[in-house]
């Protein structure tokens, strides 16, 4: 199975999605792995990011204001997959778009896909008010989560702002998080939900199976058990993907 059939049972279905992935453990991988399988199907695969991202190895970066001088376009855009952010920080920080250029990059090409948020490498997460963001014209969203959050504690070891995820959920730093209350935290309307719209179509994503295999499993299952969009679990290192059944 490839990863894109998390999202399309026929890849012809991809035409001029928009995908925004979100959540932690994986994310920014899972984007790359994605370009690089939809772009032996389509010409014009954009990826980006509509948040803070570390500079990846994977795809070359290019920068908005390229995109924006209409000389440069076409060249650009034979580009496949196309990795294009707003501008660079520093030597190991890029910043993201905003929905309005990436409306901009989306209209252009083919499909489209984004990461919605930045977690610093951590599982799971709890949200601030701006994030994350997911634009109207977004068709898809998966939520990635890694595995090894089941079993941990709510510290800063595997929680990105652990003190706001205490506060958000009413639990004290020695709370082990189990399969069902991570549960909770990416179905719940007060979780990760909070900015979903209903229109789009939503994938669970539990990764780093490779790791820790009894720990996606049990959390797949109850995802699976308790949500009713598709989730399904695996490596996205190691290209290893299951649908929970």
């Amino acid at each position: 199975m490839n990863f894109s059939q998390i999202l399309f049972q026929n890849v012809a279905e991809a035409n001029k999605s928009c995908v925004g992935i979100l959540g932690g453990g994986g994310k920014t991988a899972l984007l790359h792995a994605l370009g690089d399988e939809l772009s032996k199907t389509y010409d014009h695969v954009t990826l980006s990011s509509l948040t803070k991202a570390g500079i990846s190895a994977q795809h070359e970066v290019h920068f908005f204001p390229e995109f924006e001088a209409e000389e440069n376009r076409e060249s650009l855009l034979e580009i496949n997959p196309l990795y294009i952010m707003a501008d660079q920080e520093s030597e190991h920080k890029l910043i993201g778009l905003n929905p309005d250029q990436l409306q901009l990059l989306h209209e252009a090409s083919d499909l489209t896909l984004f990461e919605c948020d930045g977690a610093r490498k951590k599982p799971i997460k709890a949200h601030q008010p701006f994030d994350p963001v997911i634009p109207h014209f977004a068709t898809h969203a998966i939520i990635v989560v890694g595995a090894d959050a089941v079993g941990a504690r709510v510290d800063g070891k595997m929680v990105h702002r652990p003190e706001l995820f205490r506060e958000l959920w009413d639990v004290n730093v020695n709370q082990i998080l189990d399969p069902i209350f991570i549960t909770r935290v990416l179905t719940s309307e007060y979780g990760y939900l909070q900015k979903v719209p209903k229109e789009v179509t939503l994938t669970y994503f539990v990764n780093k199976a490779d790791t820790y295999p009894d720990q996606a499993y049990e959390l797949a299952r109850t995802l699976s058990r308790l949500s009713h969009d598709s989730v399904y679990y695996g490596s996205i290192e190691q290209g290893i993907i299951k649908k929970v059944n």
